[in-house]
């Protein structure tokens, strides 16, 4: 009997390596480096090891952005992980292991916890994998309407900043939009000379250009009755229109905001964090809780050689509008928290409709188009220039808290 379970356990491992065949190891397997000075170690995360080495990952948020891809594909494997989200501990896999979903979780605490859990797992080798992060979210009227499809080349962490009641700024700054303004500055228009670094991330465009052209290829859910007719009430075409697939870019906020006040002024926000100008265009289209951080964790494994930052794509669908309707202008609360604008469906069922064409399309042209990368032709990265490159938005110089 010990034998039998001996064998047992070893084939349980030995399956994935022969449907997913290890690829020839590189330099940076190696575990331990060592420095001309004794006492610096610096560490080098190979992955010898790895039994799994899936082509891309589908990256949930919670239970309701997942199970659309649990229904529609052939998730049959489960593998437990140490460090994800309580309420998500396990990835899934298709049949063959080369593609897989995750999810990590609500907010951007659960995001950075899970990502990074995962991304160090010795099991995984995600060196050459694919992510396409797969969310809802708010969305900006003047360029979505609910159930649109958007594709990110900018992700803004909008939370980092100062904030101070309405009264106790209006008497003194009555010029103000909003009690925000960017750390180590004094106003709301100045570009903040303290940073974190995980402000802004730009993305590979045309890796995230593919993604659009094949989305446009699905179908997309219109909605209930309901959706159709609460979108007429707004002014915008794009509001009014049916949905479709939008290249725009994506917030990053724990704080759930609406209305047309902090719309505005986030806005004009993410145009002066990303140097915004009439030829580098960012279009703010869509809010979320989690991409910043997921991008953060991403970005740090990059550095290691655990993964290409080069191969994620964020893609967000409308399940709300950010702000309300002329018919509600006069009662924002009251429009977010009590108006039926008939549910968040569409915008579940596009995940799928619009991220699979991508998904299968990795899988199809792995060989002739994904394995050895698309290479990007804007800069990729972080505020602090972290991966190398000359970044198209930032200063030349911040103080890093």
């Amino acid at each position: 009997m010990k034998i039998t379970s001996i064998l047992i356990a070893f084939s349980a491992i030995l399956l994935p390596i022969l449907a997913q065949p290890l690829d020839k190891r590189t330099d940076k397997d190696r575990q331990v480096e060592f420095t001309n000075d004794s006492n610096d170690v610096k560490t080098v995360f190979g992955k010898p090891y790895a039994i799994y080495q899936p082509k891309v990952v589908v990256v949930s948020m919670f239970m309701l952005e997942r199970d659309p891809w649990l229904k529609d594909m052939d998730f049959v494997h489960n593998v437990s992980i140490p460090g994800l989200a309580p309420l998500y501990p396990q990835v899934h896999f298709t049949t063959d292991y080369s593609i897989m979903q995750f999810t990590t979780g609500e907010g951007e605490i659960n995001a950075a916890a899970s990502v990074s859990s995962l991304l160090l797992n010795p099991l995984f080798d995600f060196s050459k994998t694919y992510f396409l992060i797969a969310g809802i979210g708010g969305g900006e009227s003047s360029l979505t309407t609910i159930g649109s499809a958007t594709f990110a080349k900018y992700s803004v962490q909008i939370g980092l900043q100062y904030q101070v009641g309405y009264n106790e700024y209006i008497k003194t700054n009555p010029n103000w939009t909003s009690g925000y303004f960017g750390y180590g500055v004094d106003n709301p228009w100045t570009y903040p000379s303290n940073v974190y670094g995980t402000e802004v991330y730009e993305l590979n465009e045309n890796l995230r250009d593919r993604a659009i052209q094949l989305a446009r290829t699905g179908e997309l859910n219109n909605g209930t009755e309901r959706n159709v007719e609460f979108r007429t009430l707004y002014e915008e075409d794009a509001a009014k229109s049916s949905p479709s697939i939008v290249a725009c870019d994506v917030y990053t906020s724990d704080n759930y905001y609406f209305g047309n006040e902090l719309s505005d002024y986030f806005k004009s926000y993410g145009e002066m964090m990303t140097n915004s100008t009439d030829s580098k265009k960012f279009q703010y289209c869509s809010s979320a809780q989690e991409d910043n951080a997921s991008l953060e964790a991403f970005l740090r494994m990059d550095l290691h050689g655990l993964v290409d930052f080069s191969r994620i794509v964020v893609m967000r669908t409308i399940s709300n509008f950010i702000t309300p309707p002329p018919l509600y202008a006069n009662d924002t609360v009251g429009y977010f928290n009590d108006v039926d604008k008939g549910g968040i469906q569409a915008s579940l069922d596009n995940l799928v409709n619009a991220g699979k064409p991508f998904v299968e399309d990795i899988i199809k042209n792995w060989d002739d188009v994904y394995s050895h990368g698309i290479k990007p032709d804007n800069y990729i990265g972080n505020i602090l220039r972290t991966l190398g490159g000359e970044a198209d938005f930032g200063k030349e110089s911040f103080e890093e808290a």
